[in-house]
């Protein structure tokens, strides 16, 4: 995929992320073989289950959590997918990261990690 649309109708406080969320999606798409979901997954806690898709779940909220256990975000929660692309949409917006949890501290490290060969 290398086309990204925008809806005009968007919400301003969440449009930065928003552009990094979907970008991280066509990095992901062109490039499975470095973002593995299956390690992703094992960062979370044994107890926590992802949907089977984003559209599968009524967890849609974009409000970045105070007390992160994890999870940036609501929405993060719903896929392995979605949660990797909170994840770099707070990083390259410059979240303060100074009081995350040890388990986004693991996720983090997947991008720092994570050179891009041509």
């Amino acid at each position: 995929m290398k086309t990204l649309i925008l809806d005009v109708k968007f919400d301003e406080s969440y449009f930065e992320r928003v552009i990094h969320h979907e970008v991280f999606h066509i990095i992901n798409d062109s490039y499975k073989e470095i973002f593995d979901q299956k390690i992703w997954t094992n960062f979370n806690v044994e107890e926590f289950k992802y949907a089977k898709c984003s559209t599968c779940t009524d967890k849609l909220g974009l409000d970045t959590y105070s007390n992160t256990s994890g999870f940036f975000t609501e929405y993060s929660k719903s896929t392995a997918s979605e949660d990797m692309a909170e994840v770099f949409s707070h990083l390259m917006t410059g979240s303060d990261l100074k009081n995350i949890d040890p388990i986004l501290e693991q996720k983090n490290t997947i991008y720092k990690n994570k050179p891009i060969e041509n």
